[in-house]
């Protein structure tokens, strides 16, 4: 129970500045941008749309915790779903934080990690938006996500001015969207700590001699570890004395995308049936991807 205690702590207390950063940017995004901005600066074009979702991932340097909150609200807001996806999936992978502590954990041992990750991280969100934009045909948002502004207590159509109000009508937001994601992350922080708790540490060292199998190793331990994408570049660069580095690289890439403390917090806020595909497609397309690596 102590070490449960420890690792639910530390999970949630790294996690929640981030959360309460992406309550934030969504919350500014209510207030300021609209449903015909939107149309007017998204491209129809979905490869374009694609780009565009990464590209607005690289300017927003918000961590796994905190994307989830922004990419709902993007979707609220009518943004396509290719590009809220490919948006969600890459930029806790190629915001300049992240870019900086893989830097700083690779710099001595695999100075060229930070190419790998920032490459296959745009290359795997515009993948997995791009499918995901022409599999999805229906409302993914739960209904009681879509109801939101019934609960809130601001008028969205009739705004009252000043900066005071501007600042109250933020914040009201911000404070709905983190308690409402607060609850999962904790449910999904407590059940990361258990796991890591009782899974087996020989279970990892049986697979490494395998460079096939330790791809799913890795990916599978950076779904069940449930690091903030800024710290697990430090947990990656202890692992090269044990595993590949292509193995490592499938785990920087996976981590920050999907873990079990985001896999429960989506399902909070998305239906099941697109995270079960989302989940599938991250694994699939990044094994796939180092696959090619590999054989470069």
């Amino acid at each position: 129970m102590q070490n449960i205690s420890i690792i639910f702590l530390s999970i949630l207390l790294e996690s929640l500045p981030y959360l309460l950063l992406g309550s934030i940017i969504s919350a500014i995004i209510e207030r300021y941008v609209t449903d015909e901005m939107i149309v007017k600066w998204i491209p129809k074009n979905k490869i374009l749309g694609s780009i565009t979702g990464v590209l607005l991932g690289f300017f927003i340097p918000a961590c796994d915790c905190a994307i989830i909150p922004v990419s709902r609200k993007l979707i609220q807001k009518k943004v396509p779903l290719n590009v809220a996806v490919s948006f969600m999936l890459a930029s806790p992978i190629i915001n300049p934080v992240v870019l900086l502590s893989t830097y700083q954990a690779f710099k001595n041992s695999n100075p060229e990690m930070i190419w790998y990750r920032l490459i296959l991280g745009i290359m795997i969100s515009l993948i997995i938006g791009i499918i995901l934009g022409i599999l999805q045909k229906e409302d993914i948002l739960l209904e009681q996500k879509e109801n939101k502004e019934e609960h809130c207590h601001c008028d969205h159509h009739k705004k009252e001015k000043g900066w005071k109000n501007t600042v109250k009508e933020i914040l009201e937001h911000a404070a709905y969207d983190f308690t409402d994601v607060l609850k999962y992350m904790i449910i999904g922080s407590l059940i990361a700590s258990i796991v890591q708790v009782f899974l087996p540490k020989e279970l990892m060292n049986t697979f490494q001699s395998n460079s096939i199998l330790s791809i799913f190793v890795l990916m599978t331990f950076a779904y069940i570890i449930s690091l903030c994408s800024t710290s697990d570049s430090f947990i990656g660069s202890s692992l090269l004395q044990v595993f590949q580095k292509e193995a490592i690289l499938a785990y920087l890439i996976v981590g920050p995308m999907i873990d079990i403390k985001n896999t429960i917090v989506l399902l909070g806020s998305y239906k099941k049936s697109f995270v079960i595909q989302l989940i599938a497609l991250i694994f699939g397309v990044t094994f796939l991807s180092i696959l090619v690596v590999m054989a470069l």
